[in-house]
């Protein structure tokens, strides 16, 4: 199974900077071998989905599109929500949803997240569910198994975010245990101040990283996908 590297964009870019960015993805042949055992997943702020479908269609890049957020609502009179009904066109493939910035920022509660998470699943668009220990349980009570199945799990430990301070993977064990208390056996993507010097400690025992600002700049991308891509992570 393919490791799945997604990169979070966040509030971050200008139109100018999301084509030079994706302009200058590597294509040639070379590069594409590598990255093959990779998911490449981008997540670009909304005004950007659409210029961000067109570069990845007409360069054949490896990329899939995900979205930051999704409305818990659907189409109507919902004024500055995006629906997952919206995105029909824009090949969306993955959603984020539940990240701790939208719960420390816009107070958004666990019940929701699992509207949200029904509403993804509801328009084929897979979530990735974010989730970090304090409310690892709560969260999981509001989901239907039928739904839980349908989701990505993102462990993503609020101290670590933006700290440069990564959680040690020694911890994995600990983690998947409390997780499969809730969840069931799953498997577990890692995000917090994930780079390209410990990104295959995490490869090795997480399915797929989710990163923030590792991510904005290219070349650091590139380098940590590069990292990732050549590793032997059996």
């Amino acid at each position: 199974m393919k490791k799945r590297i997604i990169a979070n964009w966040k509030s971050n870019k200008t139109w100018s900077e999301v084509t030079h960015w994706l302009n200058n993805f590597p294509n040639d042949e070379d590069s594409l071998k590598t990255l093959n055992s990779l998911e490449i997943i981008l997540a670009p702020p909304y005004p950007f989905l659409a210029l961000a479908r067109d570069i990845i269609v007409e360069r054949e890049l490896p990329i899939k599109l995900a979205v930051q957020d999704l409305s818990a609502f659907g189409s109507g009179a919902y004024t500055g929500e995006v629906a997952a009904f919206n995105l029909q066109d824009l090949n969306i493939e993955y959603a984020i949803l539940g990240h701790s910035e939208r719960r420390r920022f816009l107070q958004e509660s666990s019940q929701l997240i699992a509207d949200k998470v029904a509403e993804a699943v509801k328009w084929q668009i897979k979530p990735i569910l974010c989730l970090d220990r304090p409310y690892f349980a709560e969260q999981a009570k509001f989901l239907q198994t039928t739904l839980l199945e349908k989701c990505l799990l993102a462990y993503e430990p609020v101290a670590s975010i933006g700290s440069g301070q990564a959680e040690d993977p020694s911890k994995f064990l600990e983690i998947v245990k409390e997780m499969s208390s809730a969840y069931g056996a799953r498997e577990l993507i890692y995000g917090g101040s994930v780079n390209a010097d410990n990104v295959r400690a995490y490869l090795r025992v997480y399915s797929g990283v989710l990163l923030g600002g590792a991510s904005l700049v290219l070349a650091d991308f590139l380098d940590l996908l590069y990292q990732a891509g050549s590793a032997d992570l059996s």
